[in-house]
């Protein structure tokens, strides 16, 4: 997956004024995610994606041709084929990936193209319906197959017994699971407890959010509140477990996996928290490539440590 979306990266800097006006006009739609039906409806729409400050060309004028109406990536809900900016082209013999050309280009398009991204967006599922509605404090988790992605709104968790499940755990292990009892992580909303305990098969560090989720509990008290909270952070915030830091190959992986997490979020906004989910007790965030950070964030990358000890209520 890492190498064919490195190249999407790319290609997506490789447009025309003409090309990005279009996408412009096309893509001009919040995702403010008032409701979960709302935002159900709406995910897959297309996200604004392009700034005029963006709009310059990196590309000959032959290789970038104009198509009638707008484009899209290709998981929007009214997007066709004919309209997408990219069409994977594939040569040589289908086999042994498929048996016929249309089928390599299909299994290419759906693993490593924004085939994969629709696949998400298709099997994004409402876990916990809020109590009301999200600005009064109701909460909601909405994830896809397997707990690979999920959207959380007024997440509360209690890590006050942090430090002491890491160190019985063993201090240096980045990837400690059931680190919550029931109560700790959840919110204020109602619960699909069988939905949730159906995207259980993918549990393992780094590939599925469901050692982190699967105590989701619904919570008695409104989270927006903060009477049961320590710390409220109002920035957007990204939770990201990384593969590796010392390789690049490894590491330009977790950077590929929050772009394609933004296509499936429906926002680029570089005005997010981010925080590196390690359940060591170590605070401070080394990382040779940080500079590549300031691609998705304009703000110094945090650590889970940093809320150790603390009730913390994360609003979205």
């Amino acid at each position: 997956m890492c190498s064919p979306l490195w190249t999407l990266l790319l290609l997506a800097t490789c447009l025309c004024p003409q090309t990005l006006r279009a996408l412009k006009e096309s893509y001009r739609r919040g995702h403010d995610g008032s409701t979960v039906d709302e935002m159900l409806a709406r995910l897959g729409e297309g996200p604004a994606l392009f700034t005029d400050a963006g709009a310059t060309s990196t590309c000959e004028d032959s290789t970038c041709e104009e198509r009638e109406g707008g484009l899209c990536w290709g998981y929007e809900r009214d997007c066709t084929e004919d309209n997408r900016l990219f069409v994977p082209r594939c040569d040589g013999s289908p086999k042994p990936w498929a048996q016929t050309m249309e089928g390599k280009m299909e299994l290419f398009w759906t693993q490593a193209d924004f085939g994969y991204v629709k696949k998400v967006v298709d099997s994004l599922a409402i876990l916990c319906s809020p109590k009301g509605k999200i600005a009064e404090g109701a909460s909601q988790l909405i994830c896809s197959a397997q707990l690979r992605y999920c959207r959380a709104r007024n997440l509360y968790m209690d890590l006050r017994r942090y430090r002491q499940m890491t160190e019985k755990q063993g201090t240096y292990r980045s990837f400690l699971e059931d680190i919550f009892e029931e109560g700790e992580i959840g919110g204020n909303c109602e619960l699909d407890i069988n939905r949730l305990r159906d995207n259980a098969r993918h549990k393992s560090p780094l590939q599925s959010w469901y050692a982190e989720l699967g105590g989701y509990s619904s919570v008695d008290f409104k989270v927006k509140e903060g009477e049961q909270c320590d710390e409220i952070v109002t920035r957007p915030t990204v939770f990201i477990k990384l593969d590796a830091v010392v390789n690049m190959y490894h590491h330009f992986c977790d950077f590929f996996n929050i772009y394609a997490s933004q296509h499936v979020n429906g926002s680029f906004s570089d005005d997010v928290q981010i925080v590196i989910w390690d359940t060591t007790l170590s605070k401070e965030f080394r990382d040779p490539f940080i500079e590549t950070w300031r691609a998705f964030t304009r703000h110094p990358v945090m650590k889970l440590a940093q809320f150790q000890g603390k009730r913390v209520r994360i609003s979205h």
